[in-house]
């Protein structure tokens, strides 16, 4: 008759197994480098907005929200030049290009005006570096309000 494992045993072998599982995730978490403090009371409310890394539409949405909020109710079409956008050849920014039609108040009134955007996004966590425009036969002008040129000069 085979003899009965212990209830000793079977207690000492369920904490042995639960502590290589928590172990295992616990460093799963570090080398991802997930702080422990995002599993706290965080449930349902709302996380910061931070990124491990930005997508090509994670840019671009975010070069539209800001053409949005400055030109706001005077875009009459507005697309991105899918063709020349791309991420840079470091891999550091996404290089975003997009064309709009521009009224010249808010009013929607008068003759729109062609404009050309170039948008630069960090593809490490999607804040927008750079954002200027020009017409045609004109220079760039800075959307930034910092009034320095691409070497912050």
């Amino acid at each position: 008759m085979p003899r009965k494992t212990p209830l000793r045993q079977l207690l000492i072998l369920m904490i042995v197994a639960l502590a290589i599982v928590t172990l295992s995730i616990m460093s799963t978490l570090h080398v991802l480098d997930v702080p422990l403090g995002d599993f706290a009371g965080r449930v349902g409310g709302a996380e910061e907005a931070r990124y491990h890394h930005a997508t090509m539409t994670d840019a671009q949405l975010n070069c539209e929200q800001k053409l949005q909020q400055s030109f706001k109710n005077r875009i009459s079409v507005m697309h991105v030049d899918n063709f020349s956008s791309r991420l840079s050849v470091d891999g550091e920014r996404y290089e975003i290009f997009l064309e709009a039609d521009i009224y010249p108040d808010d009013t929607r009134q008068g003759p729109v005006r062609e404009l050309f955007f170039s948008c630069f996004v960090h593809a490490s966590n999607g804040k927008i570096e750079r954002f200027q425009y020009a017409g045609d036969s004109e220079d760039m002008h800075d959307l930034d309000g910092d009034g320095t040129n691409s070497l912050g000069l």
